[in-house]
């Protein structure tokens, strides 16, 4: 349990650097590592990934606010955006919840790795879209749908998702990367609680789990992470991107690998 507690607290300092970094939740560090470490914990295989998953936005909940506080003490949040958002964010994190309580945990890790490995290509084109500002809220509530579905269903924030299109709507990076860590609240928050519910009846014989949630994973993960957080939204304001994304599209590149390696082929 020892060797488990040093894990999570690893994931945790990576994951909130990465959160402050990049926008984003942590869920790229934080569900493989929970693929790799639950089964040590007793946790069933085929249950693995909803478990990795469920807690990773219970993660989530914690370390975006430790970043949205960050990025908000440099002006980076754009808080009526937040809040045009979010309605959509909410639904689509409760209907990505339910979706993933009626897949297989194969079908949750294939999801998983095409959305690392999307990203990860997105990441490397260099690609920056065009802005096209658009004042409507409509498209800000159906794109915060369709965000919190991907989000809940792979257990990230949302900030890969969210960031570009918050770009393409005219929003300067930094300010996007910083709505988008707020926006990674109520993702992980309503999607949290989705697994907990779908998988109530599910886990009797899981310690320390309350549905598809593993509160020791959680507890080691979240005091590091938000303790990172503030330091990697700092660096955010500094560092090269392109450098930035290089790196990152190399990390996912290397953890999908390995997520599919050890399921399908060791």
């Amino acid at each position: 349990m020892i060797e488990l507690t040093v894990i999570f607290i690893l994931a945790g300092i990576c994951a909130g650097f990465l959160a402050g970094l990049l926008g984003i939740g942590g869920g790229f560090v934080v569900v493989p590592v929970l693929i790799w470490a639950l089964p040590f914990a007793q946790v069933p295989q085929e249950l693995v990934p909803h478990f990795a998953i469920g807690t990773s936005l219970l993660c989530i909940c914690v370390t975006s606010v430790s970043s949205a506080r960050a990025h908000h003490k440099r002006t980076a949040v754009e808080w009526p955006l937040f809040g045009i958002t979010t309605p959509g964010l909410i639904l689509g994190a409760l209907l990505g919840a339910w979706l993933a309580s009626i897949l297989t945990g194969r079908w949750l890790i294939i999801l998983f790795v095409i959305g690392a490995m999307t990203t990860a290509i997105y990441l490397l084109s260099g690609h920056q879209p065009k802005a096209h500002p658009d004042e409507s809220k409509w498209p800000f509530f159906g794109y915060g749908i369709f965000t919190g579905v991907v989000s809940a269903l792979i257990g990230i924030g949302g900030g890969s998702v969210l960031v570009p299109f918050l770009v393409y709507k005219g929003r300067q990076i930094v300010k996007a990367v910083g709505t988008a860590a707020a926006c990674g609240f109520p993702i992980a928050l309503f999607g949290a609680l989705g697994y907990a519910g779908s998988g109530w009846n599910q886990v009797e014989n899981v310690e320390f789990a309350i549905g598809y949630l593993y509160w020791p994973a959680f507890l080691g993960i979240v005091v590091f992470s938000s303790l990172t957080a503030p330091l990697g939204a700092k660096v955010a304001h500094y560092i090269s991107e392109k450098k930035l994304r290089r790196v990152f599209a190399a990390f996912l590149f290397f953890t999908s690998g390995q997520i599919l390696y050890s399921h399908w082929f060791s």
